[in-house]
């Protein structure tokens, strides 16, 4: 283990670092396969180029990339030094024309250091075309979204998902692998690993002999709970590898799977687990809680790619360690703004913990007014179980609705009143333009007393900013009133007015009518330990819209 004799901020400790063969996680970036294969042209799979340690899109400049495919090398190959070699047993890869630094090479599976001249934007996401070449000839080219990042942590497995490789870094400087059997307390430091941070340049194919920052410092959380991170840069020794060093917050709830998140210009990579105990040692859950939540939800969509009416029934019934439902205040009160939320954009791909959404069996839904019952079967999921169906035009209405299921192990049966809708009085057909220097009003007629109407302005696109606003639902109006700063003398010079979003032409306004928090429906059930929330909304859509 090497030790670089940087404060972490707390006395006595060092900031750590691996040799490669120090961690089996590595192992992913290494495949083995038998010597020789016959070939032909190079092919990448559909979707096959993505970040090793997520395997998740996009990709990002100087990070390490993973290619899966056929013919993609005639032996298996492991690069030896650095500089790293962009030719590897007679294979080479080019993104946008550019020679890669690889690693290792084999039939099914390249992998590679993404060059850092990499052209991506700051707003969206942009497309990279990767090429394999071996003596045969070229693959076809393939499109890869390209982004500034794309955050992402090494799993122990090499899956992507589940316990994440982090050290623990003990008071003394020593290390050890963070596991089951060795968990770290909170209060603790912990060192993880990944790929896909923007960092500050350094030569294609080489690696930081010292500390070495992102050009931002990423935003990190434990259970959901911020934590500040002591160091943030790539991880000397270990070509386009980061390190992120940081305290575990006091307040974090323990457990054998604490999820750990990062995120980075408004991107967020999948979420991962570290073991945490009060004694360190191994680790303890704590008992599996879980819930249930059933929605009926109305859409009516303008301007969108997806424009009518639609209506839908989702449910889910997730169980875990320690699990809480959400709170049940998710609704600012009424008379509430709330300007300029940033919403993190996900990768590809998220990680779910090994505990599955569980199942209700058959949902039947009864309309008490007509009498019509539409029945929803689960659908088998890599997290055991999701409900989500379509349900005929005209089924959710203003009304009493009997919500039943009896399957295993979730049993349940209640009753919903679902509210009255309301009716748009301002017209948003697309291409209407919106000025952030003016009073926006939103207006409708129509809705019950005890309902709420939310409102939200966004920009649309990749990355979301919105702002939103809360009202009764009997007042009939939201009114989105613009910041202004500036010096008002003379009067109307030096006066800047805005709703703190960016320009955009594709710009959306959601208009929601929910129930109140203070009337929300709650039904016991057998099979869980929480309780079934029975819920319903109607959402008012229009896109295509143009903020100046």
């Amino acid at each position: 283990m090497v030790k670089w004799k940087r404060p972490l901020g707390l006395a006595g400790l060092s900031q750590t670092w691996p040799k490669v063969k120090g961690l089996p996680w590595l192992s992913c970036l290494i495949l083995f396969s038998p010597a020789a294969f016959p070939q032909a042209l190079p092919q990448i799979n559909p979707g096959g180029v993505v970040n090793a340690a997520s395997f998740a899109q996009p990709i990002s400049p100087g990070s390490l990339v993973s290619i899966f495919g056929s013919n993609l090398a005639a032996t298996t190959m492991t690069a030896h030094g650095t500089p790293l070699p962009t030719d590897l047993a007679e294979t080479s890869v080019t993104v946008n024309g550019t020679r890669a630094p690889l690693l290792f090479v084999s039939p099914s599976q390249i992998n590679l250091q993404a060059p850092s001249n990499l052209q991506v934007s700051y707003s969206a996401y942009t497309q990279a075309a990767v090429v394999v070449t071996t003596t045969v000839g070229s693959s076809a080219a393939v499109q890869v979204p390209a982004y500034l990042t794309s955050p992402a942590v090494f799993t122990m497995d090499g899956s992507g998902c589940g316990q994440a490789a982090a050290l623990n870094i003990s008071a003394d400087g020593s290390v050890s692998v963070n596991s089951p059997s060795n968990s770290a307390a909170p209060g603790d430091y912990l060192a993880i690993f990944g790929t896909g941070l923007n960092t500050y340049p350094i030569k294609d194919g080489t690696y930081a002999t010292g500390p070495w920052t992102t050009t931002s410092v990423p935003g990190l959380t434990v259970h959901g709970i911020s934590a500040a991170s002591s160091y943030s840069g790539l991880a000397p020794l270990l070509v386009g590898v980061d390190q992120l060093n940081f305290q575990i917050p006091n307040t974090t709830a323990e457990g054998c799977a604490v999820p750990i998140s990062i995120s980075q210009e408004g991107l967020i990579g999948p979420t991962v687990d570290v073991s945490v105990h009060s004694g360190r040692g191994q680790c303890v859950d704590p008992p599996i809680q879980s819930y249930g939540q059933v929605v009926l939800t109305k859409t009516v969509s303008s301007g969108t790619n997806s424009d009518g009416v639609t209506e839908t029934l989702t449910a889910s019934f997730p169980s875990g360690p320690g699990l809480t439902p959400p709170p049940q205040q998710l609704i600012p009160s009424p008379g509430s703004y709330i300007a300029n939320v940033f919403a993190l954009t996900s990768v590809s791909r998220s990680c779910l913990s090994g505990y599955p959404q569980l199942s209700a069996g058959a949902i039947n839904v009864q309309a008490a007014a007509t009498g019509q019952t539409i029945t929803t079967q689960p659908t088998p999921a890599s997290s055991g179980v999701v409900y989500q169906q379509s349900l005929p035009t005209g089924f959710i209405a203003p009304g009493q609705y009997n919500i039943s299921a009896s399957g295993t192990p979730v049993t349940f049966q209640g009753r919903l009143s679902v509210g009255s809708p309301i009716q748009i009085q301002t017209p948003f057909p697309a291409g209407t333009k919106i000025s952030s220097s003016q009073l926006f009003v939103v207006k409708w007629t129509g809705g019950d007393p005890g309902t709420l109407v939310k409102s939200s302005l966004s920009t649309g696109g990749l990355f979301d900013r919105y702002d939103f606003a809360v009202a009764d639902a009997p007042s009939g109006s939201i009114t989105f009133a613009p910041i202004c700063v500036g010096n008002p003398v003379p009067a109307g010079n030096g006066v800047v007015c805005s709703f703190g979003l960016t320009s955009s032409n594709n710009a959306q306004v959601v208009v929601e009518v929910l129930p109140a928090p203070s009337t929300a429906t709650y039904v016991t059930a057998d099979g869980i330990t929480g309780t079934v929330q029975l819920s319903w909304a109607y959402r008012y859509v229009f896109g295509g819209l143009v903020l100046q």
